[in-house]
């Protein structure tokens, strides 16, 4: 191995993908100085890699060599100035075009200081005439690889706006589902409003229906001393009969005997206060009979406004049994309109996954160099 076959030799693993150096790139590498083949690669796995994306990289226009195809991306890092990778990332393809044509020049400058050193003038000319060609060429195919990442920039300029659309779909879609979620809350709100209504429904009726049975109660005590009170007015009547009866006897005795006159007198007066006795005794159970009557018909008077009182407690309870319902309905509405934003967003959600999908696969070919998986977006 000459001397200027070991300056041209790359000093750093030419896999792109390699990261076993000191910090984190391309390993370093040691030529050997008495004689050898010149290293490449750190390992064989990584010469088998880099071949392996050599032949999935097609070939572009101008990077036909006059000695056979140049391998894609050699040289991408041994043309670095402090061996690692350059800064911002793994380095583009025009970049591993520029390293490449650089070691081609070196190669062509010791074969130009070879062909100097020799006395064949023609061979010399020759040669320099090819390495203009090869310098051409090399030209021609950094253009093409400017040309290939403009492409692969306009290809995930396009993708990134296919993933902001998907996305602001799926916020649409997010925010109708908070929509359909606040809606079905208000409805159960306004189940438990309802159910509270009818709770104090129920409770108004059950103190309609206690007063009713308070009101009957006082209705049948009333009607318990009205039929005392008839029965004391029968017992005065008798007893006027039975007054009246021996009034009349005593006229008859009196009449009869004018001997037992002053007796029968005094008798007389004795009955006649009996009587008048017994005439308020009528008259008080007359009284009594009308204050009687009277709070029968008071008593009537509070059945029948307990009666109403529990027709209006019914009614509430029907009105609202009748808003349940419409409340059940409206929950139930709003639960179909929450299930079909749902069946919506999942819609929308796969609509936008093959999109997604569909754009990934429209990704060119070229997104398979450098070890990137077929659906990863080219780094430009």
């Amino acid at each position: 191995m000459t001397g200027m076959e070991l300056d041209a030799a790359p000093t750093v693993c030419r896999y792109d993908g390699c990261t076993l150096g000191p910090d984190g790139g391309p390993a370093p590498l040691v030529q050997p100085l008495r004689g050898g083949n010149i290293r490449e690669y750190c390992s064989d796995r990584h010469r088998i890699a880099a071949h392996r994306a050599r032949q999935r990289r097609p070939m572009g226009p101008g990077q036909a060599w006059g000695n056979g195809a140049a391998p894609a991306g050699a040289g991408a890092h041994g043309g670095s100035s402090n061996g690692g990778p350059p800064p911002g990332g793994p380095p583009s393809t025009v970049a591993v075009a520029l390293a490449q044509l650089a070691t081609d020049l070196g190669r062509l400058s010791g074969e130009v200081d070879r062909a100097l050193a020799s006395a064949d003038a023609d061979r010399v000319a020759r040669e320099l005439q090819d390495a203009r060609l090869r310098v051409t060429e090399a030209e021609a195919r950094a253009a093409a690889t400017a040309a290939e990442r403009d492409r692969e920039q306009a290809a995930a300029a396009h993708f990134r706006d296919m993933a902001e659309v998907n996305l602001t779909r799926a916020e649409r879609a997010t925010t109708r589902a908070d929509d359909a979620e606040a809606a079905r809350d208000a409805a159960m709100e306004a189940v438990t409003a309802a159910e509270a209504a009818r709770d104090e429904a129920l409770e108004s009726l059950a103190a309609a229906e206690a007063d009713r049975d308070e009101a009957l109660e006082t209705l049948t005590s009333l009607e318990t001393a009205h039929s005392a009170a008839v029965a004391a007015q029968r017992a005065a009547d008798a007893r006027a009969a039975s007054l009246e009866v021996a009034l009349a006897g005593a006229e008859r005795r009196a009449e009869a005997a004018e001997g037992a006159a002053a007796l029968a007198q005094r008798r007389t007066q004795e009955e006649q206060s009996t009587r008048l006795e017994a005439e308020r005794r009528a008259e008080a159970s007359s009284s009594a009979q009308a204050e009687a009557e009277a709070r029968a018909k008071d008593a009537e008077r509070r059945a029948e406004a307990a009666e109403r009182r529990a027709q209006a407690a019914e009614t509430a309870a029907e009105r609202s049994e009748r808003r349940l319902e419409r409340i059940e309905a409206l929950r139930a509405a709003a639960e179909e309109r929450a299930r079909a934003s749902e069946a919506a967003r999942a819609e929308e959600a796969l609509a936008a996954r093959r999109d997604l999908a569909a754009l990934l696969d429209r990704v060119p070919a070229r997104a398979k160099g450098n070890g990137r998986s077929p659906k990863e977006p080219a780094i430009p």
